[in-house]
């Protein structure tokens, strides 16, 4: 016969002044742990510990959900500022757990309270650097996005957000967009945010599953007719503007001005190409956009195409 397994939640004090630190959850053998993190273990050499169980229970659903409450009335996740030591907001291993209207309302004023003080930002640039912590937060993330029925859920919650006019209004509004945009500009701005984004980008680049994900995700977009009529009506909006086609014309002249980016092109075109369905592919498409142009159009694009030719041969010779 199979035995029933016990939660409990425990919450852990200083031994100097009783003030909580810690809220937990875990079986028997957990609790009789000590060791958790290294913010933990500062708290706990520099002032004592004191360990009291508030719960047992064989409904693990129910020790998670006490560990959430506990965290956010007793204050002790690292953003509340008051000294705790949790690095999660509790239920760690729950999926798509939903918190209730008073609870979002509840941790969300007490982080505004909290990153009003200046001693409490300069503390939380120190705590978001430690090894540590990012460690706890890029395996929190990896869990989560490792579960398909998260990415289900935040799919979902995406998608009735857009279904919601006054969401969309705001998102569209061109005033939003151009804040969004610069705000957006003035972060990349700072080389070490742009070193950061260049090289977590190139990590996930390196991973074939990840690859894989997107190319398929973007399959499914690109299949969708309604999905593709909109993206070139704003890609023929976009070109139809002087200053966006000048700005986008000096910007992949920059770019291409990179020998190390000609070349990382030119080996994925050969490699592409080498593929005969691609190139079939590509030459359908290229028949295609030729026979939706009108005369004109394609004489004027004939024309062009010679002069690059000539003045790519005029540059050689030179």
């Amino acid at each position: 016969m199979e035995i029933e397994k016990k939660f409990f939640v425990y919450v852990d004090f200083r031994e100097d002044d009783g003030k909580p630190f810690y809220v937990g959850k875990g079986s028997n053998k957990r609790v009789r742990k000590e060791k958790r993190n290294q913010f933990h273990a500062n708290i706990k050499n520099k002032h004592g510990m004191i360990r009291k169980i508030v719960l047992e229970t064989y409904s693990e659903q129910e020790a998670f959900n006490k560990e959430i409450e506990l965290i956010q009335e007793l204050k002790t996740h690292i953003d509340f500022g008051e000294g705790g030591a949790n690095f999660t907001l509790g239920g760690d291993g729950t999926v798509g757990y939903k918190f209730t209207d008073e609870q979002r309302e509840k941790l969300s004023e007490s982080l505004k309270k909290a990153f009003e003080k200046p001693e409490y930002q300069e503390k939380m640039k120190q705590i978001k650097n430690d090894p540590v912590y990012k460690k706890k937060q890029i395996e929190a993330n990896k869990k989560k996005w490792e579960d398909p029925e998260y990415r289900e859920n935040l799919s979902e919650k995406l998608r009735k957000k857009w279904e919601d006019p006054e969401y969309r209004k705001k998102r569209e509004d061109p005033e939003f967009k151009k804040k969004k945009s610069e705000s957006h500009k003035k972060t990349l701005e700072k080389p070490e945010i742009k070193k950061k984004m260049s090289e977590a980008s190139k990590k996930m680049w390196e991973d074939p599953e990840h690859k894989k994900i997107i190319s398929d995700s973007l399959k499914k977009l690109w299949e969708d007719h309604e999905f593709r009529k909109k993206q070139e009506e704003k890609i023929r909006e976009a070109l139809n503007d002087p200053e966006f086609r000048k700005k986008h014309g000096e910007k992949m002249r920059e770019v291409l001005s990179d020998p190390e980016i000609r070349e990382k092109i030119s080996k994925i075109t050969k490699e592409k190409l080498s593929d005969p369905e691609i190139r079939k592919k590509m030459s359908e498409n290229i028949r295609l956009g030729i026979s939706k142009l009108t005369p004109e159009q394609r004489s004027e694009r004939i024309r062009k195409g010679w002069e690059t030719r000539r003045l790519q041969k005029i540059q050689q010779e030179i």
